[in-house]
């Protein structure tokens, strides 16, 4: 009996979105392909992999015992193929990379490089998603990992995160009458999704911060300055996340992508986005 690789692509995509139409999005199938998939691999185990919890479905033991092997698996083939196919990705790889990311997703990006693009000559570009889509598009950047809304059909999906308000807990900046804001440059998607639920509400608010930099951003809501907007996982460790309850409206969630430029390889982007997976799965957000 062989497993087949794209069958274990998908149970793995399952693991990491937790139903099948978040795993159609990351395998780029339709969620009926992903079922059959998924049933396909059950068959030929012999083994349920998933069962049913209230209305979802979840892994079982077995499911989860396989996921393991899985990425290793995957892992394995595409540090094969990357052996293999070396000199195509030798010279500089040019990677952008969203400021607010680095904390996040630099370590991940770089290991996965170094073992899949070991001759190439990483050269890292941090701006915001709004300038590298450009630089992405003329050729100026070989892979940028960008923001998306969550519907985007562009590039290879990192991880879905959420998108929350946030302000100091030591301050009570979020209830003054007029909210004072921080937050990053025009062309922004968490800046488009503040202002028009604040418009929406008609809650008086001014932009008191404006930063490239999430290290500024973070620094203006730590201090009281400001409240802002921003991925789960970039919420300062002495910060607090406003709720609906408290009336800051629930925003829509982000998807980060790795994205290619007209010229590189896509398959170079799709085996760095299953490397980067997994130790995604593992950082709070």
């Amino acid at each position: 009996m062989l497993l087949d690789i794209d069958q274990l692509r998908t149970l793995v995509a399952f693991a990491d979105a937790g139903s099948c139409k978040g795993a159609a999005h990351l395998v780029h199938k339709t969620p009926s392909a992903v079922s059959v998939h998924l049933a396909k691999l059950a068959a030929s185990l012999e083994r349920p992999l998933l069962e049913r919890q209230g209305r979802r479905l979840v892994l079982t033991h077995d499911g989860t015992e396989l996921v393991r092997y899985a990425r290793r698996m995957l892992a394995l083939q595409s540090e094969a193929l990357a052996h293999f196919r070396a000199p195509e990705f030798g010279g500089t790889l040019r990677v952008g990379l969203p400021d607010d990311y680095i904390p996040v997703l630099m370590a991940p990006l770089l290991a996965a490089l170094a073992r899949l693009a070991p001759r190439a000559h990483v050269e890292v570009q941090c701006a915001p998603s709004a300038e590298l889509r450009p630089l992405l598009a003329d050729g100026q950047l070989d892979l940028a990992i960008l923001s998306a809304e969550t519907d985007t059909q562009e590039g290879v999906v990192l991880r879905t995160e959420r998108v929350v308000w946030t302000a100091s807990a030591q301050h009570d900046v979020a209830y003054a009458d007029c909210l004072p804001l921080a937050l990053f440059p025009e062309g922004c998607i968490f800046r488009k999704w503040a202002l028009a639920q604040l418009r929406k509400r008609r809650r008086e608010h001014r932009i008191v911060c404006t930063s490239r930099s999430m290290a500024a951003v973070q620094a203006a809501v730590r201090t009281g300055f400001a409240v802002s907007v921003v991925a789960e996982s970039c919420v300062p460790p002495d910060a607090v996340v406003l709720t609906p309850q408290q009336g800051f409206p629930a925003l829509p969630a982000v998807t980060i992508i790795l994205a290619a430029s007209p010229a590189t390889d896509a398959a170079l982007a799709q085996r760095l986005g299953e490397q980067m997976r997994g130790p995604l799965r593992r950082v709070r957000g």
